[in-house]
């Protein structure tokens, strides 16, 4: 059964549990913020906080009450598995669109087909990382990660959703990894589009937290041994070229204040093009006149090594 009756283009996927008026913001900067036709689905962990009654009231919403927390992953993959669509993504309850940022997104990937997801810079508005320009870090094979993002359903659904194998942190480096290893391109959004309330970081210990919600996984090595053929290209040369690019980017930032930007790239736009791998040095002036940039290719070399789990996608 398709769940989306509402609209095919795009479908935009919510989890929640028991944050009503977290998700209450996150659902209004969707209904004012998207202009393109699009379908709000809103998963449901077992709310005991009013949130079941409110998704009943408001026909706009399509929700699905799994009753239950299934854990991340889990819980997306049993919506997708049950949408069509062109274009989809995924959003936290905490979160806050910016206005025209999904439209962006999806602009991007109508006029570049060799696109195959776009990151939507985030930012924290508290918790310990509020105090960066957005988030956004590198895995250990330094592709940069998408924690949010807008991807063609296709192409989400041939690398097989979110990866199970976790419980939750950790899905959506995989799943920007997964989309780069089928041959695809990964870029960012120059501005910020997703305002990120995170009202938990000021609560309690954070580290434990993350520790409890991962469930005794070990989610590095998960992610390690699945993309570990990314390693072999972990040369001299890529290792001298980071440190370089950061010895100059942190002079360049020097007494500089959070939102300083340096020919045109803010401080931590200089890290990911510093540590970021498959990211052309010359690519601030190849994207200069678009809306995104740190473009991210996976060199076709590697992509046809037999140790690539999506080698079978590559076109």
């Amino acid at each position: 059964m398709v769940l989306n009756r509402r609209s095919d283009y795009l479908v935009i996927l919510v989890a929640t549990y028991n944050r009503l008026e977290l998700l209450k913001r996150t659902l209004v900067s969707i209904a004012t913020g998207t202009h393109c036709p699009h379908e709000v689905i809103v998963i449901d962990g077992g709310s005991t906080d009013g949130t079941i009654e409110y998704l009943k009231a408001h026909p706009g919403i399509m929700p699905l009450f799994q009753g239950e927390l299934l854990g991340t992953a889990r819980a997306y993959n049993q919506v997708w598995r049950q949408i069509e669509s062109k274009y989809t993504c995924w959003l936290s309850d905490d979160t806050e669109i910016v206005d025209g940022s999904l439209d962006l997104a999806v602009s991007i990937l109508e006029a570049h087909p060799e696109v195959g997801m776009v990151g939507l810079k985030m930012k924290d508005t508290m918790g310990p990382w509020n105090h960066e320009p957005y988030m956004g870090g590198l895995s250990e094979y330094g592709i940069l990660t998408c924690n949010h993002g807008v991807l063609r359903t296709d192409l989400l659904r041939s690398v097989g959703y979110f990866n199970q194998a976790y419980r939750a942190y950790t899905i959506d480096p995989d799943l920007t990894a997964s989309i780069l290893c089928t041959g695809k391109c990964v870029v960012m959004t120059k501005r910020i589009c997703v305002l990120h309330h995170r009202e938990w970081a000021n609560h309690g210990d954070i580290k434990k937290k993350m520790q409890h919600d991962m469930g005794g996984i070990d989610n590095t090595k998960v992610y390690c041994d699945k993309f570990q053929f990314l390693e072999v290209s972990l040369t001299l040369p890529t290792r001298v070229r980071a440190r370089l690019i950061r010895y100059l980017a942190r002079n360049l930032f020097l007494r500089a204040t959070p939102d300083s930007k340096r020919l045109g790239l803010n401080r931590r736009d200089w890290c990911n093009l510093a540590g970021g791998r498959f990211i052309r040095l010359t690519d601030p002036l190849e994207n200069w006149q678009h809306p995104y940039h740190l473009v991210q290719r996976i060199p076709r070399s590697l992509l046809e090594l037999e140790t690539n789990p999506y080698r079978h996608l590559v076109g």
